[in-house]
C-alpha cells in the first residue's frame, strides 16, 4: 500500500549535534538515523507539519488496484493480497532499477546474483529463470517463451515516470492466462498528461558509477500530450568473497515515447514505445570440453537489443460498456557465448466489460499471440529446430456478482487457453469478499493455474557439465558429459491454491493487511536420467541424458504474509512486513529423478522495516531495513544476511531535489543467491550514491 507525496511544513529551530563528537563523511550516513531521532524527538512540539498528517489511512482502503480483476476496483474490494508500490514508495526507497523497487513488496522473493542478474518470485520456486509468475508493463507480457520467466537487465523505463508496481501474490491465471501461477506484476506507468514539461536526472556513486535521464512532456491541441525519455547507467561489477571485483559490470542506454489522445465519444487512444541497447559483462564456465582440463574460463560480454510499440483504443458503447482493444509488437534480441536469439512477438487482445444489471459485472475477452523465435545453437545450448514461429490463443469470462449489495461479493471466472506447447488449459477460480464497514474486509478464493511448458524445456538441449575421468564421481576412463533431453510430449504444471485474507483499520493511524495460503503443485518439470550413451568422436567419452518431464508427486507451500502501516507520528511513517513460507517437498518419484523447486531456493522468513521521516520543508530522512533467511539452494548455503538502505533528501530550491544514499550498510558484503553449486557467490557490496532532480 502506499502513500501520497509527503512534503511537510515545518517550523524548527537549528540544531547542532553533540559537542566534540567527530563526524567524518564515512560516518555520516552511519549515525543520521540516531541523530535524527534525537534531533526529532527533542524538537517534537516545535513541529507543525502539514502534508503528511493530511494523508489519512483510511485512503489506503480507497487505492484503485487494476491488475487482480483487469479493471480499477479499491483496495478494500480487492479479494486477493494486493499490494501498490507508488512513485513516491519508489523515491524515497533509492531503488534504481525496477528489480530493487520490487523489494519494497512483501511475500515477493527479490535476490540478486550479480551486478545484473535477479531471481524474483513470489511465494516459493525462485530461481534466476523462475518461471510461475507473470509480468506486465502496461499490459505488455514482458516474459521470455524460451524459458517461461523473466530477463530482468532489460526490463527498465524512465523510473520518475512509474505510476504505481501493481503486486498480487497468488494465482491471477483466471484472467491474465498461463504463468501467472503465483503471482502477477504489473508496472504501470503515468500518463502523457501528468508528465508534462522537463525532468532530469543525474547521479553517480561507488556501484552506481554513473547514470542520466532526461524526459520532455509537451500538448499538440487541446485533447493530445505526449512525453519523449532518454536514459542511460553504468553500474559496477559484483564481488567476489575477497573484494575483488568480477566481470559482470552492466551498461546500458534506453529511449521510449507516449502519446495519450482523447478522442470523441470519450474514447482514449494510447501509442508507446521503447528501444534500448545493453551490455553485461561474464565470466563463461564452457560445459562442452572434453578434453583435460574439461572447462574454458574466459570473459565475454552479452549484448541485448529491443524495441517495443503498443497501441491502445478505450472505448465506451452506448450501454455504457466498456471496450478495450490493444495490440503490441516486441522485439528481442541477445548475443552471448552460449546462446543467441532474435525473437518477435505479435500481441493482440480484446476487452469487453458489461453490466447487465445491479447485480452483475462481467467481463469477458480473448487474446492471440504470435511468436518467431530464431536461436543462434551452440555447442553449449542448442535448440531443434532453431527457428520457430508459433501461436497461442485464449479466452475468459468473468462474472462479480453482488450476493448482498455493498457487502458480500462473488466472483467466479475461467481463462481456457490453447497454447502450442502442452495440451488445453482450463484456470477458473471462486472468489468471496466481505465488507461488513468501511474499514474492514475478508476474502477467501480458490484457484487454479498452469504453467504450460516452455521452449526450452520442448525443443533445446543443454550441455550440463563434463565430469572428468578418474575422479569419485566419474571412476571411467573417460569423460562423463551430462545433457538435458527436451520433451516436446511434456504437460503443463498445475496448481491448486487456497487463500484466505483479511484487512483492517485498526485505527486512524494504523492499518494491517494478512494473507495465508496453501498451494498444491503438480505435474512440476523434473529430469529423469536416460541411459548412457558410449561417444567415440571426437574423443571417447560417455554421454548421460536427463530428460524432461513431470513429477508425480505433489509439493505444498504454505505460507502467511503480514503488513502493518502505522502513522506513528504526523511526521513519521512506519511500515513493516513479515512473511513465513513452509516448503514440503516430497522425495523423487524414483532414484532415477530429480525434480525442480529446491525448498532452499525461497526464504523460510523474511522481515522489512521502512521508516520515512520528514524532518522539516526541505529535508527527508528514510530508512529500510530487510532480513532474509539464510538459503540452502542448489545445494549451496546463502547465510542470512540483513541489510540497511538510507536515503536523505534536500530540495535545494523549486524543482531541485539533492538526494544521498547508502545502500548494503550493515556489512562490506553479501550473498543473496546461489546459481549453481559449481560456481563461487556473487557478493553485493555497501555503496553510496548521490542524486540530482531537476524539473523545469
Amino acid at each position: 500500500m502506499h502513500q501520497k507525496n509527503a512534503h511537510a511544513v515545518v517550523r524548527r529551530k537549528n540544531a547542532r549535534g553533540p559537542k566534540g563528537l567527530p563526524m567524518p563523511l564515512g560516518s555520516a550516513l552511519s549515525l543520521g538515523f540516531a541523530l535524527s531521532l534525537a534531533v526529532c524527538g527533542a524538537q517534537a512540539e516545535e513541529l507543525a507539519l502539514a502534508d503528511m498528517s493530511s494523508f489519512n489511512l483510511e485512503d489506503l482502503m480507497k487505492i484503485e488496484v487494476s491488475s487482480a480483476a483487469r479493471k480499477q476496483q479499491k483496495m478494500a474490494d480487492t479479494a486477493a493480497a494486493a499490494y501498490v508500490i507508488s512513485q513516491e514508495d519508489i523515491r524515497r526507497s533509492g531503488a534504481t532499477s525496477i528489480p530493487e523497487a520490487l523489494r519494497l513488496a512483501p511475500g515477493l522473493e527479490v535476490a540478486r546474483i550479480g551486478s545484473s542478474g535477479w531471481a524474483i518470485s513470489a511465494r516459493g520456486f525462485n530461481g534466476r529463470y523462475a518461471n510461475k509468475l507473470l509480468v506486465l508493463m502496461d499490459g505488455r507480457t514482458i516474459y521470455t517463451p524460451m524459458f517461461s520467466g523473466v530477463f530482468w537487465d532489460v526490463q527498465d523505463t524512465f523510473m520518475e515516470d512509474i505510476e504505481r508496481i501493481e503486486v498480487i501474490r497468488g494465482p491471477g491465471a483466471a484472467m491474465w492466462g498461463a504463468n501467472a501461477v503465483n503471482g502477477v506484476i504489473n508496472i504501470i506507468t503515468k500518463s502523457a498528461r501528468d508528465t508534462q514539461g522537463n525532468l532530469a536526472v543525474a547521479g553517480a556513486g561507488s556501484e552506481e558509477r554513473g547514470f542520466a535521464g532526461f524526459r520532455h512532456g509537451g500538448q499538440a491541441g487541446e485533447d493530445t500530450h505526449y512525453r519523449v525519455y532518454g536514459k542511460g547507467f553504468d553500474r559496477n561489477a559484483a564481488m567476489n568473497s575477497t573484494g575483488q571485483r568480477l566481470n559482470d559490470d552492466w551498461r546500458s542506454a534506453q529511449a521510449g515515447f507516449r502519446m495519450d489522445r482523447k478522442l470523441s465519444g470519450g474514447d482514449k487512444l494510447t501509442v508507446q514505445g521503447d528501444a534500448y541497447k545493453l551490455t553485461v559483462g561474464e565470466t563463461v564456465h564452457a560445459n562442452t570440453v572434453l578434453t583435460p582440463p574439461y572447462t574454458n574460463v574466459f570473459a565475454a560480454d552479452d549484448k541485448a537489443n529491443g524495441l517495443n510499440l503498443l497501441v491502445r483504443w478505450e472505448h465506451r458503447l452506448a450501454d455504457q460498456s466498456e471496450l478495450t482493444v490493444q495490440a503490441y509488437y516486441d522485439r528481442a534480441q541477445f548475443s552471448a557465448p552460449k546462446l543467441s536469439d532474435t525473437q518477435n512477438t505479435f500481441d493482440l487482445d480484446f476487452q469487453h466489460r458489461l453490466s447487465p444489471s445491479l447485480l452483475h459485472d462481467i467481463m469477458w475477452g480473448a487474446n492471440i499471440r504470435h511468436i518467431d523465435s530464431n536461436a543462434g545453437n551452440t555447442a553449449d545450448i542448442a535448440f531443434t529446430p532453431a527457428s520457430h514461429a508459433y501461436t497461442n490463443v485464449s479466452a475468459f469470462i468473468q462474472d462479480d456478482i453482488a450476493l448482498v449489495p455493498e457487502r458480500l461479493r462473488l466472483t467466479l471466472g475461467t481463462k481456457i487457453e490453447r497454447p502450442h506447447f502442452g495440451g488445453t488449459e482450463l484456470q477458473p477460480n471462486a472468489r468471496l469478499l466481505w465488507t461488513p464497514d468501511g474499514a474492514n474486509s475478508l476474502w477467501a478464493a480458490v484457484s487454479r493455474a498452469s504453467r504450460t511448458p516452455s521452449r526450452g524445456e520442448s525443443e533445446a538441449r543443454i550441455a550440463l557439465n563434463v565430469i572428468p575421468p578418474f575422479t569419485p564421481a566419474n571412476p571411467l576412463p573417460f569423460p562423463m558429459q551430462l545433457t538435458t533431453a527436451p520433451n516436446p510430449e511434456q504437460s503443463a504444471e498445475k496448481l491448486t491454491a487456497y487463500e484466505i485474507g483479511y484487512r483492517t483499520l485498526l485505527s486512524p493511524r494504523l492499518s494491517l493487511d494478512i494473507a495465508a495460503f496453501t498451494n498444491h503443485y503438480r505435474n512440476l518439470s523434473q529430469w529423469s536420467v536416460g541411459a548412457p550413451v558410449l561417444n567415440f568422436a571426437p574423443v571417447p567419452s560417455l554421454n548421460v541424458p536427463f530428460a524432461y518431464g513431470n513429477a508425480t508427486s505433489t509439493v505444498t507451500t504454505r505460507g502467511v504474509e503480514v503488513v502493518a502501516d502505522w502513522r506513528a507520528l504526523e511526521w513519521m511513517r512506519l511500515e513493516g512486513s513479515y512473511t513465513h513460507l513452509l516448503v514440503s517437498t516430497p522425495p523423487p518419484d524414483s532414484a532415477n529423478t530429480v525434480n525442480f523447486g529446491d525448498p532452499g531456493s525461497s526464504p523460510s522468513n523474511q522481515f522489512a522495516l521502512r521508516c520515512l521521516m520528514d524532518l522539516n520543508a526541505r529535508t527527508q530522512l528514510d530508512l529500510w531495513l530487510r532480513h532474509v533467511d539464510r538459503l540452502n539452494t542448489q545445494g549451496q548455503a546463502i547465510p542470512a544476511y540483513s541489510a540497511l538502505d538510507i536515503r536523505f533528501g534536500y530540495a535545494l530550491s523549486k524543482g531541485l531535489d539533492l538526494s544521498l544514499v547508502g545502500q548494503n550498510l550493515l556489512d562490506k558484503r553479501h550473498a543473496e543467491f546461489s546459481e549453481s553449486s559449481s560456481l563461487p557467490f556473487n557478493y553485493l557490496p555497501r555503496g553510496i550514491y548521490g542524486k540530482a532532480t531537476w524539473k523545469f
